[in-house]
């Protein structure tokens, strides 16, 4: 009987145990199991190829991140100048709720240039922590950061030096932080 088990294809193998699984046949389990052939496995040390592909994906979780506060503060930015564009053919109202409409999108604009500028900041010092380079990790996964590098570079002319929120940067950096050390510190010391 185990030479026919032994010659079981693992698709067989697989059809066979489903259904002594559904039969609550243990005995027929125990016997797919015995004659299944073992294979010897070569992988690199966990501690460094978890680390790599960690990083890899934490990296690019934050890329994503960053592109989508990229994309806000363009969107407020083209808000803005869409507001600014002088229409005839449009009553634009009250001069009061224009002007505080202008304010309001200059002020959504650097606050998502403030976040994005958090996140890059809490990024490199993440990495910085680790003992590795933001842009060496930039150019691992093969997507810069920001994407093009400057176009904020318009916003910023517009709305003057725009420094990053520090308590998003903190929050940032506690959640990579997080991140990394529920997935690697917690199973690989050092």
């Amino acid at each position: 009987m185990d030479r026919l088990y032994e010659r079981l294809t693992p698709a067989e193998r697989f059809r066979i145990a489903v259904a002594a699984f559904g039969r609550g046949d243990l005995a027929e389990i125990d016997r797919l199991n015995g004659t299944t052939p073992y294979r010897t496995v070569k992988l690199q040390a966990p501690a460094c190829f978890d680390r790599l592909q960690r990083i890899t994906w934490l990296a690019l979780y934050v890329t994503v991140q960053a592109r989508n506060q990229q994309a806000a503060a363009l969107a407020a930015y083209a808000a803005l100048v869409l507001h600014t564009l002088p229409a005839d053919d449009l009553d634009r109202g009250d001069a009061d709720e224009d002007a505080a409409k202008f304010e309001n999108l200059c002020e959504l604009c650097a606050e998502r240039v403030s976040r994005l500028k958090a996140l890059s900041a809490a990024w490199k010092s993440f990495c910085s922590g680790l003992g590795v380079s933001a842009s060496d990790i930039d150019k691992m996964i093969g997507l810069p950061f920001l994407g093009s590098r400057g176009v904020l570079d318009v916003i910023q002319e517009t709305e003057g030096e725009i420094s990053p929120d520090e308590d998003y940067q903190h929050e940032c950096l506690d959640h990579v932080t997080g991140f990394w050390d529920s997935m690697i510190r917690d199973r690989h010391s050092q």
